[in-house]
């Protein structure tokens, strides 16, 4: 064989051995979302500036959260000039209750997909029956007239209901039972089931049609487990560089609307970067 057909044979087996030069993202760009409350002490300080940081991240999609001072419209301008867009909220249980319509016109003003409570709890009062039997007429009183609307109502784990959950008689397996599974749906916090004790995968499994939305973080590796609802900064690291096994948990939620990054470390600008990076999205 001469040199140019040796030339040509090396050639080819080079492209045969080529990598691509981009693997897939794990989560399509245009299903994750960013949780806002992620960066309060930055947006609180320069709204505008800390806006622009993360549409720099890639990310476009925003879930917000009541933000003292800041209205709808407010948002909705600090939105639109950083070329992001809000898809749901998170709200108090109280407003839920006693200011349903104000809820309705802020998310219609927003184009929000839905909204939800983040912590039922009250303070630092272990969660009971009665409370949770509260929670779940307040979401079927709210239901109908968000339905409506065209606004999703969704309920976020906490962690706090979960204890027993894989007995299948949790607080949580509670609030389901006695709420409308047409109108009512599930926003779980990966990193508050883990630290709950529970696991994230079977929960997808139990509830596939509810549980619509992930608020994505990881949970450091050793740390202990608590369904008190309450972490150290130090257990929330990056996504892939904790314990949570996210190639499993992901191919699990197939029918999960949002994913929705969350950071609650002491450095969440710099934690964000990395489990973007990891996640194949930036």
């Amino acid at each position: 064989m001469g040199v140019k057909q040796y030339v040509a044979a090396a050639l080819v087996l080079a492209g045969s051995l080529a990598l691509p030069s981009q693997a897939a993202p794990r989560i399509a760009p245009e299903k994750l979302g960013l949780q806002l409350y992620s960066l309060h002490g930055q947006l609180k300080a320069d709204l505008e500036g800390t806006l622009a940081k993360v549409h720099a991240m890639g990310l476009r999609q925003m879930e917000l959260y009541p933000m003292p001072g800041l209205t709808a419209e407010g948002w909705s301008r600090a939105l639109d000039k950083a070329g992001l867009r809000a898809i749901g909220s998170h709200v108090q249980l109280s407003d839920l209750k006693t200011d349903l319509p104000g809820i309705i016109d802020r998310a219609k003003a927003l184009k929000l997909s839905y909204v939800g409570v983040a912590w039922v709890k009250p303070g630092l009062a272990p969660l009971t029956e009665s409370v949770m039997d509260q929670v779940a007429a307040t979401y079927n009183a709210a239901c109908p007239a968000l339905t409506a609307a065209g606004i999703g109502l969704m309920y976020h784990i906490h962690g706090y209901e979960l204890a027993g959950v894989d007995k299948g008689d949790s607080l949580f397996d509670r609030l389901m039972a006695a709420t409308d599974p047409a109108c009512v749906m599930v926003e779980m916090d990966v990193f508050w089931v883990v630290r709950a004790g529970a696991d994230p995968v079977a929960l997808l499994h139990r509830y596939p049609e509810r549980i619509r939305m992930l608020h994505v973080k990881d949970i450091r590796p050793g740390a202990g487990t608590s369904s008190d609802g309450r972490a150290d900064k130090a257990d929330f690291v990056p996504v892939g560089q904790g314990s949570i096994d996210w190639p499993a948990l992901l191919a699990a939620a197939s029918k999960v609307d949002w994913f929705v990054l969350e950071d609650e470390s002491a450095n969440p600008e710099a934690g964000l970067t990395q489990s973007l990076d990891y996640l194949g999205v930036r």
